[in-house]
């Protein structure tokens, strides 16, 4: 539709200057006569600045706040209401007109953005734009008398909605022998454990789900092990080898049960790629939330959010009924030491996301920065050569490193140098000459979660050195403090001994019923599927003495990806569940050690393809809205869900329906709306399908209420008539607001209403 073709009121459809409370010009009222207009909008998906400079992203919801001026008048005016229209390009975009959500409201004198019910509330999905016109109608259909109905339109222009790309987040629990073992899945699951951070960091989207992996083990104090849960967990996310649609997430994230290190959580790095944090219920959804502010490089500040700003999809209503109202004097995200109800985000730390590389857009992502629609995050970087995996533990007090097993890794980016850091890397070949050398920053995840007075004594050391330099390989890896560039103390070195270890022995087999494993002995990797509990035992020797560590590494499909079972194995022996990993596909499973002394490693995979694995149904989960929310008619529902499958992975859009026990199929996808919800309680089911036709259910309650929203007044002249039906016939087939039934199309169904209705 054209802008030419708006039927309501259009008489101040000019270009105004836009804010993110975009003021309208006053206007005069006469005598007492109620006169409406409006007086400001905000179109937010979390906050807003008072000079408007938040960008705003494509396929996120988004609320229009409109607020009514009543010109003059002394007293709370009933009945209000209003309509939006929503342009991209200059055509009325899909799901528009857009009724309010709590409409009508008793709009007051002098409306306040703090409460929710002084503003007409509009929930939308703009698309991907530059040029999103926003057309609000205060009374459009006259059922407030006016003495002046000439200034009830309003128009926001020119607003753009940028392109993100999806960012994948893997989590995983953590095993915390030391303490409670695992925690609660109910709390990490999507939909609850990322609840904060959907919130609050804007994206394309996050495919938030769980890591294909067995559950990383603590088994002594977490405030002495941080810095090795921290490289299990980076080792776990770069030795996944993307192929075959199996991705390298861009972040990946260990959960605790309840809160059992003194931080709260910890990252890798800021920027990092990994992090942990604890499930204790008054705070895990924000310190997940702020851990992920560290990855993506955000230090910790004193900041409050400065704004009254919003939780659009109210994510946070569940398990802590946080209000959806976000006051002005909430602290940043990167506040250290809050609980979930205390925190928000301020415009600094909205935007660090927004302006990180790792949510641009890039061509292969789609034109929407749907990760489903291209590779995305499953493809290898561009730049990605075989390294050195280096990682380790910087003592602050004692001033040393203590370094892990070099353990090689194919296809991943080396370590960019970093002229701030406080620790330099150096590598050397065989003859003593330097190959290549990069500083590193370890300082940056030191200062505590909870309290920014405590220093962590240990921190995290990771770092990707290129293994190859001119056909020269590695040989000798030195760790040495540096000041205002230059080099000081030896921290730790590695050098490469005579000999490489040798791999005596390598089995996986089923375990039997008992814990000694009786009954393995009848499983035959040629015709039997290893299902259930797996174990994978190995031996082996280095004639140098040196100690050995092993990776184990899985591929489902013959060796085009690899997934890692568990990094940094000393016991000569591991079991897993093998619903912790994707089902092979047909005999086509094979596994992988690679063992290190060191600086030498070795590489066996199994001599014997098998049958690996149970083929799962996908992990389903409504993000929003929330089980038991109550819409008037006519008012947009956001149905936002997750899927995504062990062996599959992201879950595409036609394989996630939607439907009501009211009105059947409603559509299909992870996010989209729908305006005509049939008045009464409807049960919403979510259901995602995996390749192999399995399937899984989630399912919430909704209740919608009567409302008079649009009789047929498609003029808003107070009569339905003759132009009325002159504007239905003109816009036949298209949308607008003659789409009385609101189903995407003006067709004879509109017409039967409007007849029905006939002044």
């Amino acid at each position: 539709m054209l802008r030419s073709t708006i039927s309501t009121p259009v008489a101040v459809f000019a270009k105004n200057a836009v804010l993110p409370w975009t003021t309208a010009a006053a206007f005069s009222s006469a005598a007492a006569a109620v006169d409406l207009s409006v007086s400001a909008v905000e179109i937010t998906q979390s906050l807003q600045t008072s000079t408007g400079t938040i960008a705003l992203i494509a396929k996120n919801a988004t609320m229009v706040r409109v607020k009514v001026s009543l010109n003059g008048q002394a007293s709370v005016q009933p009945g209000v209401d209003a309509v939006l229209r929503i342009y991209s390009n200059g055509i009325e975009i899909v799901g528009s007109p857009v009724y309010s959500t709590n409409g009508p409201i008793s709009a007051p004198v002098a409306p306040n953005s703090a409460n929710i019910n002084d503003t007409l509330n509009f929930l939308c999905l703009p698309p991907q734009s530059a040029d999103v016109d926003f057309v609000v109608t205060v009374n459009p259909f006259r059922a407030v008398a006016e003495s002046n109905h000439d200034n009830n339109t309003f128009t926001v222009s020119n607003k753009i909605f940028a392109c993100r790309k999806m960012v994948d987040i893997a989590y995983t629990p953590i095993n915390y022998t030391f303490g409670a073992g695992l925690p609660s899945n109910a709390l990490i699951e999507p939909g609850v454990g990322d609840a904060f951070l959907r919130g609050i960091f804007k994206t394309g989207d996050w495919n938030y789900h769980r890591s294909p992996v067995a559950p990383p083990i603590v088994s002594t104090s977490i405030d002495t092990a941080n810095a090795a849960l921290l490289n299990t967990l980076s080792s776990l996310r770069q030795t996944t080898i993307p192929a075959a649609g199996f991705a390298r997430p861009e972040f990946i994230y260990g959960w605790l049960p309840g809160n059992p290190f003194s931080g709260n959580g910890q990252a890798s790095g800021i920027p990092g790629d990994a992090a942990f944090g604890n499930t204790e219920n008054i705070r895990f959804q924000r310190t997940f939330a702020h851990e992920i502010g560290h990855c993506w490089g955000l230090s910790h500040n004193t900041t409050s959010v400065g704004v009254v700003a919003i939780d659009v999809e109210h994510q946070l209503r569940d398990p802590l009924l946080i209000a959806q109202i976000m006051p002005a004097t909430k602290k940043d995200i990167m506040y250290a030491g809050l609980n979930t109800a205390d925190a928000w985000v301020a415009s600094g730390s909205y935007l660090d996301c927004l302006n990180d590389a790792r949510s641009a857009c890039t061509a292969i992502d789609g034109a929407d920065g749907d990760a489903s629609d291209g590779a995305g995050a499953n493809d290898v970087p561009e730049g990605a050569i075989p390294v050195l995996r280096l990682s380790g533990s910087h003592d602050h007090l004692l001033r040393t490193v203590a370094l892990d097993h070099a353990m090689p890794n194919e296809l991943v980016l080396p370590t960019a140098d970093n002229p701030a850091g406080n620790v330099l890397i150096e590598s050397f070949d065989s003859r003593g000459a330097r190959l290549a050398s990069i500083r590193l920053d370890t300082r940056g995840c030191r200062e505590s979660c909870a309290d920014p007075s405590h220093q962590h004594r240990f921190t995290s050391l990771f770092v990707n050195l290129p293994r190859w330099i001119g056909g020269r390989e590695a040989a000798q890896i030195e760790v040495r403090e540096i000041s205002r560039g230059v080099p000081g103390k030896r921290l730790a070195n590695l050098r490469r001994s005579a000999h490489a270890p040798e791999i005596a022995t390598f089995a996986v087999t089923a375990v039997g019923p008992d814990a000694a494993g009786v009954g393995s002995a009848q499983f035959n990797p040629s015709v039997d599927r290893l299902e259930g509990v797996a174990r994978i035992s190995w031996s082996a020797t280095d004639a140098d003495g040196d100690a050995l560590v092993a990776d184990l590494l899985y591929s489902p499909n013959g060796g085009d990806a690899w997934l890692p079972v568990t990094v940094a194995e000393t016991s000569g022996l591991f079991e897993f569940d093998t619903c912790d990993l994707p089902a092979s596909r047909g005999a086509n499973g094979r596994f992988r050690i690679r063992v290190s002394d060191g600086m030498n490693s070795v590489d066996v995979v199994s001599s014997q393809a098998m049958l690996f694995g149970n083929s799962q149904p996908p992990d389903v989960h409504i993000i929003a809205p929330n089980s038991a929310t109550t819409y008037p008619a006519g008012a947009t529902v956001l149905l936002h869900g997750a899927a995504w499958d062990i062996d599959d992975q992201l879950l595409p859009e036609n394989s996630i329906t939607w439907t009501s026990s009211r009105d059947g199929l409603l559509g299909g996808g992870r996010l989209f709306v729908r305006r005509n919800l049939s008045v009464g309680v409807h049960t919403i089911t979510l259901r995602g399908t995996d390749s192999g036709g399995l399937s899984a259910e989630r399912a919430i309650t909704l209740t919608i209420t009567a409302r008079d929203y649009n009789r047929g007044d498609v003029n808003g002249d107070g009569i339905i008539g003759a132009a009325d039906l002159a504007t239905l016939l003109s816009t036949w087939g298209t949308n607008g607001l003659a789409d009385l039934n609101l189903d995407g199309w003006i067709d004879s169904a509109d017409l039967a209403t409007i007849l029905s209705n006939w002044s």
